[in-house]
């Protein structure tokens, strides 16, 4: 009765049991011998992690959930790398993490059922993390910003452990390792805590509503000591020293960062930091020597107009305090990653900065929430035609740490892209690549390796790293529905099945054919990646450029195992299955094997209607 009783929940999608995971996985690790993959990553953002318990709202990969999913990931679709995106702080107010700090991890990723624990010197109680705001979070397919950041929200809840870990005796481990990571990270640490202790004495943090001074604390190397002295005994309502608390809470971000990394590593994952370009307020009040005073990183937004979205550093002082900031902006993520992954990297080869417009002294914004710029007639040059950076910074400080080159993936999509490819080509880094605008003569996955003149051909598979889309773009369902009956599908539909030996009528009718397509397309090549959404088959965009609302809210379900056996049946996400027998099918010009065989049998077996996880397949189709 109780096998009844399952059976009458079963929807569409059919999970292994055990004893089929063990054969799919020696099959998938045969397919990918065979056609000789390298990374398979998944792009994950901290805040689209599921969480089981304890759920306050966002996900965070230092929890034991994340690793439940990559384990599940590596296991079903073979990744073996997970991008992470950017980790710094963040607020309810500015979301997006392309806008959080360089150095600072978020407070939001920390995960507080963690300091419940020995290791922590329980510095919170059970009975602390069944605090209401850890209990009233109903909508888990959205980030609940405004419950992670209200006044009782995650910073309440870490004030408590801070007040707890005073009390600790001096000699327990976290104490010592707490005064070891202070003295570590005194480059980045008390600036980024006093311009929190800044903005309670201010009671603002935005630095534009601070006095002349306190705007200026490091603006010239001739800091100013005697307002520092001042800042360290600010305290807040409670009574916490401001300093000394944000510099708590950094330690503990960076414990639970590098115990999760260690995690990772053991299940064979690689995890890779994404270093935004830009700089927060904070990285700009902290090291203001190091950025133009006016000027700022710019975009092009089409028809004349510009936007500007960070402060930029001075490329007038790469041999002084700029470069100094961007070597130990990079030491810190070679420290915290096993790769790094550099958002927009043509800005530090053939930059774009624009002065922002003012009206009556105040920045100007499009209806979109877009802050306008002009671009500058004569734009910065960067040394050594735009290597200096790349050779003499980036890779210096991936050498330091025993990080290679080819862990280094370089977004050179849009701007001056094209124009900065010459800079970085042979340096052994990885250009990342997307098809989402494939043609005949652009953009697949052959036209990078074939022999031609523009400069992004003429590659070797290892070379560079593809996917079919970015956080900024359509999810790739999207993407199928979009290129039905167009042109552009047409264009891309011939391509595909002539490259995979598929039905082209098929592809430019069927979304389930095209992404099914789209994906097997990628294993054709060494390296590849997905966004999560894309992976599990969920529609849902992480991003719309260039627009301020809906953004940065995707979860993956609790139940992200049921809903992508559920999605598979359905012809969306990763069938890894059906992607690598497509793949080997290449090769031998359509024909098969006894190992694309197998790997149809599980394809099959994934799209059948069952059971939905793997224990409720040992109990059905025992």
């Amino acid at each position: 009765m109780r096998v009844l009783g399952i059976q009458q929940k079963i929807s569409f999608g059919r999970a292994l049991t055990s004893k089929e995971k063990n054969e799919y996985q020696k099959i998938q690790n045969e397919a990918r011998r065979e056609l000789g993959l390298g990374t398979t990553m998944a792009t994950v953002f901290d805040f689209s992690v599921p969480k089981q318990e304890h759920d306050n709202g966002i996900g965070t990969s230092f929890s034991t959930d994340a690793q439940k999913m990559a384990e599940f990931l590596k296991t079903m679709c073979g990744v073996n790398s997970i991008q992470l995106q950017p980790q710094g702080q963040i607020s309810n107010y500015i979301r997006s993490p392309y806008s959080g700090t360089s150095f600072s991890l978020g407070m939001h990723l920390i995960d507080l059922s963690k300091l419940t624990e020995d290791e922590y010197g329980n510095i919170l109680t059970l009975a602390d993390i069944q605090d209401p705001y850890m209990r009233n979070v109903n909508d888990c397919e959205n980030v609940n910003y405004d419950n992670v950041f209200s006044e009782n929200g995650h910073e309440k809840m870490l004030k408590t452990a801070y007040q707890n870990f005073i009390k600790t005796d001096k000699n327990h481990h976290l104490k010592k390792e707490y005064e070891k990571f202070k003295k570590e990270n005194s480059y980045w640490l008390e600036r980024d805590a006093l311009f929190e202790a800044c903005a309670v004495a201010n009671k603002s943090q935005d630095m534009n509503d601070w006095p002349l001074r306190d705007k200026n604390i490091f603006a010239t190397k001739e800091i100013d000591t005697e307002r520092i002295k001042e800042l360290k005994k600010v305290k807040d309502k409670e009574g916490n020293n401001i300093v000394d608390y944000n510099e708590f809470v950094q330690f503990i971000a960076d414990k639970q960062q590098k115990e999760s990394k260690e995690m990772y590593n053991k299940q064979g994952i690689e995890i890779y930091g994404d270093c935004q370009i830009g700089f927060s307020q904070k990285d700009y009040w902290a090291h203001k020597s190091a950025f133009y005073e006016n000027y700022e990183f710019g975009c092009d937004l089409g028809d004349g107009e510009y936007t500007c979205w960070s402060p930029a550093i001075d490329y007038g002082k790469l041999n002084g305090e700029a470069g100094e900031l961007l070597y130990n902006k990079f030491n810190m993520f070679f420290k915290r990653y096993n790769g790094v992954r550099i958002d927009a990297a043509w800005q530090f080869i053939k930059p774009l900065i624009c002065e922002p417009l003012k009206e009556n002294g105040k920045d100007v914004f499009d209806k979109h929430g877009n802050k306008l710029g002009k671009k500058l007639s004569t734009q910065p040059q960067v040394e050594n035609h735009g290597q200096f950076i790349m050779k003499d910074i980036i890779l210096k400080a991936a050498h330091k740490n025993g990080i290679p080159a080819n862990k280094i993936l370089l977004e050179l999509l849009g701007g001056n892209a094209y124009d900065s490819l010459d800079a970085v080509k042979h340096l052994g880094m990885q250009l990342i690549h997307i098809t989402r605008y494939g043609a005949n003569d652009w953009g697949r996955v052959k036209y990078y390796e074939m022999h031609g003149s523009n400069k992004y051909q003429n590659m070797k598979p290892g070379e560079y790293i593809i996917g079919p889309g970015t956080h900024d773009d359509f999810s790739l369902i999207e993407q199928a529905d979009i290129m039905k009956n167009t042109p552009n599908g047409k264009e891309r539909a011939n391509y595909l099945a002539k490259d995979l030996h598929l039905n082209q009528h098929e592809l430019e009718q069927s979304t389930k054919a095209m992404t099914g397509a789209i994906f097997a397309e990628l294993f054709t090549t060494k390296n590849q990646f997905a966004t999560l959404p894309d992976i599990l088959g969920s529609e849902r965009r992480i991003n719309t450029p260039n627009t301020t609302e809906g953004n940065w809210l995707y979860r993956a379900g609790r139940d992200y195992e049921k809903e992508y056996y559920r999605n598979l049946a359905q012809g969306k996400g990763l069938n890894a299955a059906d992607a690598y027998s497509k793949a080997l099918k290449v090769k031998t010009h359509g024909k098969g094997s006894a190992l694309t065989q197998k790997l149809d049998k599980y394809a099959s077996i994934l799209r059948e209607q069952g059971p939905m996880t793997t224990e409720e397949a040992n109990i059905i189709m025992a």
